[in-house]
């Protein structure tokens, strides 16, 4: 029988539970990663696991999202220090 410690520690990593707020501080640097111009014009929607959902106004935007996509997660987990994010999910659809 397990005890309740390791049942819950177990959870812990399955749920990658302690990422969470490590990814939340590093999409601060959304700005950074993507550049000014982009970033204006674009929405970052949040993350679900490891993919930083971002909402693109116009599918040019969303292509050069797309084109730079291993570049910006790339600055992203630089500013984190780890690796957080594998990946953008790029929705092109109207903000209102």
């Amino acid at each position: 029988m397990k005890s309740v410690r390791s049942l819950v520690e177990n959870l812990w990593l399955d749920l990658e539970l302690s990422k969470l707020s490590s990814r939340k501080r590093a999409l601060v640097f959304w700005k950074t990663a993507a550049g000014e111009k982009i970033s204006s014009m674009c929405s970052l929607q949040g993350f679900s696991d490891s993919t930083i959902i971002v909402r693109a106004m116009n599918p040019a935007v969303a292509m050069e999202l797309r084109y730079r996509s291993s570049e910006i997660v790339q600055a992203l987990n630089d500013a984190a220090g780890k690796e957080l994010f594998c990946s953008l999910k790029i929705i092109l659809r109207p903000t209102s």
